[in-house]
C-alpha cells in the first residue's frame, strides 16, 4: 500500500485529533486568484501535534513564502495549489482530494512554503506538527523516511516541471537525482558561487530569482540575464574542476536544490546522459562567459 493510501487509512479515523482552537482559526475568505489570510500556527500559541481543521470554500491554508510549521493530509473536500511569480496573480497548478497531503517539504526540511493552497470547496484537514507525525511514526508505523522520500518526489516533480534538462534524462537517473538533491532556502543577498574560487555543487533554482555578473581585473561588472526558476548552474566547476567563471547571488529569498560535489562525483559522475547534458549547458555557458567579456572591451 502507498504512503498516501496509508495515511488515509489511518487519519481518516484518527482518534486523538482535537478540533482547531477559536484563537487558530483561519481568517476570512478569499478569492483563489488574490489570497489573503494564511493558519501557520503563531510562535507564542503552538499548534498541538494533530488537530483537525473545518474550513469554508475560498480559506487560505498556507502561502507561498511562509516558514512551514505543519503539513496537512484532506479528510474530505478539495483545495487547490497556487503558485506566483513576481508579484503576478497565483496560478493554479493542481488539486488535492481526501487522502492526499501537502507542506510537508516545508515541515520535513525546514525550507519555505513552495506554493500557496486555498480550499475550493468546505474541507476538513488533519493539521501535523513534527510532534504530530511522530506520534504517527509510533502509533501507526508511518515512518519518517517514508515521509522525507514523498517530499522529495514532489521536489523532483517541481523540478521536473521546472527543468528541461533534467526532465529529458532516463527516469532512473531521475529518481537517483531526486534522492540525492538536498533542499535548502536562503535569504536574498546569498553568494553561491563566486567568480575564481571553486564551485562546491550543482545546483537547482525552484523559486526565487539570482543574479549572475562577471567581475573584470579593474572591478567593473558585467550582467548576465537573470536565473530563473527551473535554472541549473554550478555546472562547469563541478564537471571541470574549474573555478566558477561567474558569481551567482540571490536576489531574492530562494528555494534551491542542492547536489554537493563529493555526492556527484561518487554518484553520477559515471552517467553518461547527465554528464553530456551539463557538459552541453557547460559549453553554452562558457561561451556566453567569452561574448561577455569580449563585449565589455
Amino acid at each position: 500500500m502507498s504512503l498516501f493510501a496509508r495515511l488515509q487509512a489511518l487519519l481518516s479515523a484518527h482518534p486523538a485529533a482535537p478540533e482547531a482552537r477559536a484563537g487558530q482559526a483561519p481568517a476570512t475568505a478569499a478569492s483563489p486568484s488574490a489570497p489573503t489570510a494564511a493558519t501557520e500556527p503563531e510562535a507564542a500559541n503552538p499548534a498541538p501535534p494533530v488537530c483537525t481543521r473545518y474550513l469554508q470554500a475560498g480559506q487560505v491554508v498556507v502561502r507561498e513564502g511562509d516558514p512551514g510549521h505543519s503539513m496537512f493530509v484532506v479528510l474530505e473536500g478539495r483545495v487547490a495549489v497556487l503558485r506566483g511569480n513576481d508579484g503576478a496573480a497565483n496560478t493554479e497548478v493542481g488539486r488535492l482530494g481526501a487522502g492526499e497531503f501537502f507542506g510537508e517539504l516545508a515541515l520535513l526540511t525546514g525550507t519555505k512554503r513552495t506554493a500557496t493552497v486555498v480550499t475550493v470547496e468546505d474541507v476538513v484537514l488533519l493539521e501535523l506538527t513534527q510532534a504530530g507525525v511522530r506520534e504517527l511514526g509510533k502509533d501507526y508505523g508511518v515512518k519518517g523516511d517514508e515521509m522525507q522520500l514523498a517530499a522529495k518526489e514532489r521536489l523532483l516533480a517541481d523540478t521536473l516541471r521546472s527543468n528541461p534538462l533534467i526532465a529529458a534524462l532516463p527516469q532512473e537517473v531521475q529518481h537517483e537525482l531526486g534522492d540525492a538533491f538536498v533542499p535548502c532556502t536562503v535569504p536574498a543577498g546569498t553568494t553561491l558561487l563566486t567568480r575564481g574560487q571553486p564551485g562546491d555543487a550543482l545546483y537547482v533554482l525552484l523559486r526565487g530569482k539570482c543574479e549572475v555578473f562577471h567581475t573584470h581585473g579593474d572591478g567593473r561588472q558585467s550582467p548576465y540575464p537573470l536565473l530563473e526558476e527551473g535554472a541549473l548552474f554550478g555546472e562547469i566547476s563541478l564537471l571541470r574542476s574549474r573555478l566558477a567563471t561567474a558569481t551567482v547571488r540571490t536576489v531574492t529569498p530562494c528555494t534551491l536544490l542542492k547536489l554537493e560535489r563529493e555526492v556527484f562525483r561518487k554518484a553520477f559522475l559515471g552517467q553518461p546522459d547527465l554528464r553530456g547534458a551539463l557538459v552541453r549547458l557547460g559549453l553554452e555557458r562558457l561561451k556566453n562567459t567569452i561574448e561577455v567579456m569580449g563585449d565589455a572591451k
